[in-house]
């Protein structure tokens, strides 16, 4: 009884993430990850917190607990990485993160810090990588959390018309007010393990309101603009991918990404399911030129190129998500990225995405009525959670016309922010 009662915490946060779309499938190693990022008791506060932003005075009323004693617990969470503190016109205002890409990625983003980074990321790596569980369902996702960017130095100049500037690392960098740079959690994580690469490490990049929060406690380093433009330019050099996120508007972050270690990008290649991670709106082509140098099939991330019976290089464009890194390393022009004949569909902000996987998901109406510490709440979410689920209903708000057409202005009308 005492094991169970000792659980209780950790199993109502797991329970809590599992609300979010994204989710996190119960495991032993979960728990373990939880204990040790989490006291029993912050964990049980945590799960009553909303997925929406909040301020010290929500905290204070969801938790039955003074405005400063909540102000401590916030802030104490906050340090260890596992609350975001946002800065908000009015007040102040903190969100729970996603495990992924959240607090598992903020815990190894600096070295030393509050956790045993080892233990850690022995544990991420039984939990992501060995289970798979987690890693299928949020790489099942239809409306993907990161999106690539392709490498411009490989559109040509004919094509730059079709790249726009959300699709453009350098513009997105240009145009934000803010930007940190921290060290890439999956090679930390695979240096712990002892299978990391040369890729630098100091090269992830969070932008606007996460790099100001990042950095107000260690997470990350405040950069200028044109600091981080040649980060971008070591990125390539080392061939990494550029790997944002998943929106037009305020993007939060772009990292730089290696084949080899980069959790997203081994776990499409291993499943076989590139479409999880949204593709750029290039695509790569092989023509006769090539002389067979096996260059490209050295720095594809997807694993698109392939030796036929004859000893010939042949490309699988279905694989193909669209980094431009292949173009980049073949010296004799066989490779060329070209405009896919569809456009990839973006969602507009983090909210549009949010709903998008909710939907998806069959969470919508975890959003809707966000305060499980309220009876009232919790009732109307289960209520409201069997009749979306209706075939019709369903029908309806998975339909393109709803989705392009009526969400944004229901996202603009609601209290959802």
């Amino acid at each position: 009884m005492a094991h169970l009662t000792g659980r209780t915490g950790y199993k109502e946060l797991i329970d809590r993430y599992n609300r979010f779309p994204q989710g996190a499938p119960e495991a032993e190693s979960l728990y373990e990850i939880l204990k040790i990022m989490f006291t029993h008791e912050e964990a049980s506060l945590v799960s009553l917190l909303p997925i929406k932003p909040f301020s010290v005075k929500d905290a204070s009323r969801i938790w039955g607990k003074s405005e400063g004693d909540a102000y401590d617990i916030l802030n104490g969470l906050a340090e260890k990485a596992l609350l975001l503190d946002m800065n908000d016109a009015k007040e102040q205002k903190y969100v729970v993160p996603p495990p992924m890409i959240g607090f598992f990625e903020f815990a190894l983003m600096r070295t030393g810090g509050h956790f045993d980074q080892k233990l850690l990321s022995e544990l991420f790596h039984q939990y992501l990588e060995t289970e798979e569980d987690f890693m299928r369902k949020l790489l099942s996702l239809k409306t993907p959390i990161g999106r690539i960017l392709v490498n411009e130095k490989a559109v040509k100049k004919t094509d730059e018309v079709y790249v726009l500037d959300y699709e453009r690392a350098t513009k997105i960098i240009q145009n934000a007010e803010s930007i940190g740079v921290s060290r890439c959690y999956c090679r930390h994580k695979a240096e712990h393990l002892g299978e990391h690469c040369d890729a630098p490490q100091e090269v992830c990049l969070s932008l606007n309101n996460l790099s100001q929060s990042l950095s107000k406690h260690g997470y990350a380093k405040l950069i200028s603009n044109e600091r981080a433009l040649e980060i971008l330019e070591l990125a390539y050099e080392h061939n990494l991918i550029q790997f944002a996120e998943n929106v037009k508007d305020d993007v939060g972050f772009i990292c730089n990404c290696c084949s080899c270690c980069c959790m997203a990008l081994k776990g499409a290649r291993k499943m076989g399911i590139p479409q999880t991670i949204s593709s750029s709106n290039f695509i790569a082509t092989l023509n006769d030129l090539c002389v067979g140098c096996r260059k490209c099939m050295d720095v594809c991330p997807l694993g698109c190129f392939k030796l036929d019976g004859e000893g010939k290089i042949t490309l699988d464009s279905t694989l193909c998500i669209g980094c431009g890194v292949c173009e980049r390393v073949c010296k004799v022009n066989a490779v060329e990225m070209v405009p896919r004949e569809k456009r990839v569909f973006t969602p507009v902000n983090t909210v549009h995405k949010l709903i998008l996987e909710a939907i998806e998901t069959d969470t919508l109406h975890n959003l809707i009525f966000d305060n499980q510490a309220m009876y009232s709440h919790r009732f109307m979410a289960a209520f409201t959670g069997a009749f979306l689920r209706l075939p019709p209903v369903k029908q309806v708000l998975v339909s393109e016309k709803f989705q392009s057409k009526y969400l944004m202005k229901l996202i603009e009308s609601a209290d959802i922010k």
